[in-house]
This record gives C-alpha cells, structure tokens and sequence, in this order.
C-alpha cells in the first residue's frame, strides 16, 4: 500500500472516529434531557400524590364531623335523611376527586413510561456507539501499524544501524 493510501486511509478512519464521537455527544445529551425530564415528571408525581391525600384528609375529617357542633364538638341531633344528604355530598365529592387523580396519576405515569423507553433506546445507539468507535480505532491502529511496518521495510538498512 503506498504512503498515499496510508494516508488516505487515515483521514478517512479519523473522520469517522469523529462522526461517531459526535454521534455519542449527541445522545449523552439527549440521555441528560430525558433525565432531567424523568425527574420532572417524577416530582410532578410527588406532588400530585402529596395534594391527593391533602385533599382526601380534609373530606375524610369532614366526613367524620358530620353532625357535630363546631364550637363544642358535640353530636347535634340531625335527622336520618339530613345525615345521609350530608354524608352522600361528601362522598360523590371524594369519589370525584379520587377519579380526577386517579386520571392525573395514570397520565403522569405513561408519561414516565414513555421516557423510560426512550432512555433505553438510546442506551442501545450509545453501545452500539461505543460498539463501532472501539472497531474503528482498531482499524485506525492497524493502519497505522502496516504503515510503520511500510516504513521500515522501505528504508534502506545500513550495517550497523536499524
């Protein structure tokens, strides 16, 4: 192979060295991105759980202090069907908001799902990037051998010297 090629052939390997180390600088971004997302969507997820049982606690204690006296605590005398008004209005509303986090709650969580397969596709193009980078250095690395080994056969040896 002529020194041309050699060098050719160099240029070539080291530009697709570069391409795919652009390539794996390319996805650690995206892999950052879908992190940082991940982790959004996570304390999105905090947040709505923490709001629901906030909110359920408050219906939940209404619930039990239906018939009593602010003031005293005591049980005021509340007929049946008044009991039962109150208690079914609160109720419909707990169930309400249960379906309304329930919603939320599965949305965030597809939304989470959705990230996680991304995260690992792009885990895949990162070995498959690292994959072809190590082969292409081999290759890189045996150009440069046979050229040195090119080298050395084409220079003159002198008794004594080399």
């Amino acid at each position: 192979m002529g020194y041309a090629l050699f060098a050719q052939r160099k240029l070539v390997l080291t530009g697709q060295i570069n391409y795919v180390s652009l390539q794996q600088t390319q996805r650690a971004n995206e892999q950052y991105i879908l992190a940082t997302s991940s982790l959004s969507l996570q304390q999105q997820l905090t947040s709505i759980q923490t709001n629901q049982a906030l909110q359920l606690s408050k219906y939940y204690q209404d619930l039990a202090n239906i018939g009593k006296n602010p003031e005293t605590g005591e049980v005021d005398d509340l007929e049946d069907e008044e009991f039962k008004k109150q208690r079914d209005s609160i109720n419909d509303v707990i169930k309400q908001k249960e379906n309304e986090f329930e919603a939320e709650l599965a949305d965030i969580n597809h939304k989470i799902y959705l990230v996680g397969i991304k995260e690992k596709a792009i885990e895949m193009q990162v070995k498959n990037l690292d994959t072809k980078l190590s082969a292409l250095q081999k290759q890189l690395e045996a150009v440069e051998e046979a050229e040195g080994s090119a080298i050395d056969r084409a220079t003159p040896k002198f008794n004594g010297v080399g």
